[in-house]
């Protein structure tokens, strides 16, 4: 029966290997075309700041009284008893609630003081007699718990952030990439770049971060306060109640007290402000890490429509006015084809993708999931997101988290042509007239075309192209690419685990030492990686380029062995 489950993957990556047309070449020369004002960066832009001062090689510089270095909890009964009102616990979770008031109870008197900060009340909640209780608690729970205990973020204190002392010099550079872009807009000029919070679930907290880090990139930098909530409150025509539909639509609490000068920013933009009217004073525009489901609201009308914001984009961006800039999950909203939401490659191989709102983690314990959904379920929306990226499917942080199966699975079952997924540490720049590319960063980019699937299996014919290639998206193609001739060595331990690590990048160097083909076994799942005739191979630092090889990836119960 083994020999049967090879046989599946090899049938299936050989009945797509037609899919490639004799038109992907690899090009002499490559256009001269520098401007690629979309540029899709494969992880958060994570850099040296007070806040996150792990991220720093020295943290001298950072001056705790005049900048914000945590966030602090109250764990008097003030900030409790409100907590633990009703009304935040559903009656089929007050027995857990109950068992919190005695966990924070415990942990209140473990300290002996009321202010803590996140980091130590963590460090605190998840050790000794209280591991119980988090091990209980849905992310939802366990953020709202959060919101509810912290305190206000003082009016005096800035968010403090130091390029040059971050300890990964690949953040800053993809910083750069995007500030220099904007440049060209404003042909030399300081750009303004306009920052997109809005996936974030509280999109409130990192607006000073951010501003700040594209401020040490030597941008000008303002916020959009546009969010999911400020369109709920519209909506209804009750501005006046935004913090109450943070709460029931973006699951954050009491930002109007912990981040109140931000709030009445956004109270008066959800009452007066024009989102259009500033994208088209900017010459770029962030759009920052999160959610999926949280950031497609802005871009589509009820009817899945475009709407005025992202008409207004677009228009800009066809002008060669705007650069349009995504990091992290919020690169899989920009696409026009079907958008990939959440979920795990092993629960896309096992259990299909599912057109549903995505899940949150932890679900399964509060009662919050989709029906006939977990917390891993693969999930998409058919119609798409914001419809800049016209080509293909898009996906993040691919080779890190062993996301190829989720890619594929959702392509498949939408029958898209292509799908792209960019690896962390990585960017994609595009120029979105003329489909020239560009790959920078430390990584690579995977590209998938004519993906095809069955209940258990899906496989396609596949490029993988590392920082330093360049090409053109041609319909459903790759044309004049030119390989990366080195890149940076990823400082890793080889590993077989490509449903959720980066073994399927491991397994992909033996390529380029002549084997013809690879299967590798993780659990109950099998890859097949097929070389041979047609295929180009070119290794750039340690890492195996590829175009024209073809993958297949399979669920393989034990049962059917």
């Amino acid at each position: 029966m083994r020999k049967s489950i090879l046989t599946t993957c090899l049938a299936l990556v050989a009945g797509v290997s037609a899919s490639l047309s004799s038109g992907t070449t690899i090009a002499q020369e490559q256009s001269d075309s520098d401007f690629f004002p979309f540029i899709a960066i494969g992880e958060p832009l994570e850099v040296c700041s007070s806040m996150a001062w792990q991220r720093c090689n020295e943290t001298d510089w950072i001056d705790t009284d005049a900048m914000r270095s945590d966030r602090y909890v109250n764990l008097s009964s003030a900030y409790v008893e409100r907590l633990l009102d009703d009304k935040n616990w559903t009656p089929m979770r007050r027995d857990v609630r109950d068992d919190l008031r005695e966990a924070l109870d415990l942990l209140h008197q473990r300290m002996k003081q009321d202010v803590i900060s996140e980091r130590v009340f963590l460090e605190e909640f998840t050790r000794r007699a209280t591991r119980y209780m988090y091990d209980q608690l849905s992310e939802r729970e366990w953020n709202m718990i959060i919101d509810y205990l912290e305190m206000r973020v003082p009016d005096d204190v800035s968010y403090g952030v130091n390029l040059a002392a971050t300890k990964d010099d690949v953040q800053p550079e993809l910083l750069r990439h995007l500030v220099s872009q904007a440049r060209k807009v404003t042909a030399g000029e300081t750009p303004h770049v306009l920052v997109l919070t809005a996936g974030q679930r509280d999109s409130l907290d990192k607006v000073n971060y951010y501003l700040q880090s594209f401020a040490a990139a030597g941008a000008d930098a303002s916020w959009l306060p546009l969010d999911a909530a400020v369109l709920a409150a519209r909506g209804a025509d009750a501005c006046e109640e935004l913090d109450a539909y943070r709460e029931t639509v973006m699951d954050s609490y009491r930002r109007d007290i912990v981040h109140a000068d931000l709030h009445l920013r956004q109270l008066a933009f959800c009452e007066a402000g024009d989102a259009v009217d500033a994208v088209r004073n900017a010459d770029a525009i962030y759009i920052a890490d999160g959610s999926p489901d949280l950031l497609r609201p802005l871009f589509v009308t009820q009817l899945n429509e475009p709407n005025s914001f992202a008409i207004g984009i677009a228009e800009r961006v066809a002008e060669e006015q705007l650069v349009v800039a995504a990091a992290g999950a919020a690169v899989n909203v920009m696409t026009s084809k079907a958008m990939i939401s959440a979920g795990t490659s092993r629960e896309a191989l096992k259990d299909g993708a599912h057109s549903a709102r995505m899940p949150g983690y932890g679900c399964g314990k509060d009662d919050t999931c989709p029906r006939g959904l977990n917390e891993n379920s693969t999930t998409y929306h058919p119609l798409g997101g914001a419809g800049l990226f016209r080509w293909a499917t898009l996906d993040n942080q691919v080779g890190e988290e062993g996301r190829h199966g989720r890619l594929l699975r959702v392509a498949a079952t939408n029958r898209v042509p292509m799908a792209v997924g960019i690896d962390a540490s990585t960017a994609l720049l595009v120029n979105l007239k003329s489909g020239d590319f560009k790959v920078v960063g430390e990584r690579g980019v995977f590209f998938a075309l004519g993906a095809q699937q069955n209940e258990r299996a899906v496989a396609a014919s596949f490029h993988y192209l590392m920082a330093g290639a360049t090409g053109t998206l041609s319909g459903n193609e790759l044309t004049n690419v030119e390989l990366a001739d080195n890149a940076k060595v990823v400082q890793e331990d080889p590993t077989t685990n490509f449903l959720d690590g980066r073994g399927m990048y491991d397994a992909l160097r033996l390529l380029c030492n002549e084997r013809e083909s690879i299967e590798v076994k993780q659990e109950q799942f099998v890859l097949t990686l097929l070389g041979g005739e047609g295929v180009t191979t070119q290794k750039a630092g340690a890492e195996c380029q590829v175009m024209n090889a073809r993958i297949g990836m399979q669920y393989a119960p034990s049962k059917s062995f």
